[in-house]
C-alpha cells in the first residue's frame, strides 16, 4: 500500500454510469510523524455534470478540517479554494482520468517553488506509482515549468505543458 511520505492532496477521477466524480483528500501530517504517519486526512467529494461544467457540488463532513487558507478559520474561502482545485483538476487533459495523482510541495530554498506530482494507475485495488511531475517556479508560482521524470527510463526530462492552472490551485491551499 503507497502512503505519502509528505503533507500534500491526492486527487481521484471516478466516472461511473451513475455519477461522475473527483474524490480529493487533504493529508497532512504533524511534525513528529513518521514516514507514512499521517496526522489528519480530510475527505471532500466534487459531484460534476459531465455535459454541464457549471453544475457541480463540493460534498465533505460538516466537522472536518477544511482550514485550507492560513487564516484559522473554516469559512467560504477555504470552500471555495478546495472546490477551483478539484475543477482544476477535473478541467487538465494532461493526465488521464484512470489515474490519481498526489501533489505536494517540496521544500527547497526561498527563490524557488517545488511541487511534485506523483502519478498513480488506480486500475487495480493498490495505487501503482508510474512517474512524477516536477513543477518549478521561479517567480513564486506565477509561472511553472513541469516536467516529466520517468523512474522507469532513467533521468530523461521532458517537458509537460498544460498542468498550470492545477498546479496554482494546489499552491493556494496552506496545509
Amino acid at each position: 500500500m503507497w502512503n505519502p511520505a509528505s503533507t500534500g492532496v491526492f486527487l481521484q477521477r471516478i466516472e461511473t454510469p451513475e455519477s461522475n466524480k473527483i474524490v480529493l483528500k487533504i493529508l497532512r501530517k504533524s511534525s513528529g510523524a513518521g514516514y507514512g504517519d499521517l496526522a489528519e486526512e480530510t475527505i471532500t467529494v466534487l459531484h460534476f455534470n459531465p455535459n454541464d461544467n457549471k453544475d457541480y457540488t463540493l460534498q465533505f463532513d460538516p466537522w472536518s478540517n477544511l482550514d485550507v487558507v492560513a487564516d484559522d478559520s473554516i469559512d467560504e474561502e477555504d470552500i471555495n479554494v478546495i472546490t477551483r482545485l478539484a475543477l482544476e483538476f477535473r478541467d487538465q487533459t494532461t493526465i488521464s482520468s484512470e489515474y490519481g495523482i498526489f501533489l505536494a510541495v517540496i521544500p527547497f530554498n526561498d527563490k524557488l517553488l517545488l511541487v511534485r506530482i506523483k502519478v498513480f494507475d488506480l486500475e487495480n485495488d493498490e495505487p501503482e506509482f508510474l512517474y512524477v511531475l516536477s513543477a518549478l517556479s521561479q517567480d513564486n508560482g506565477e509561472n511553472f515549468t513541469v516536467r516529466r521524470i520517468n523512474p522507469h527510463s532513467g533521468p530523461e526530462v521532458e517537458e509537460t505543458p498544460g498542468l498550470e492552472k492545477l498546479i496554482k490551485a494546489f499552491i493556494k491551499l496552506s496545509l
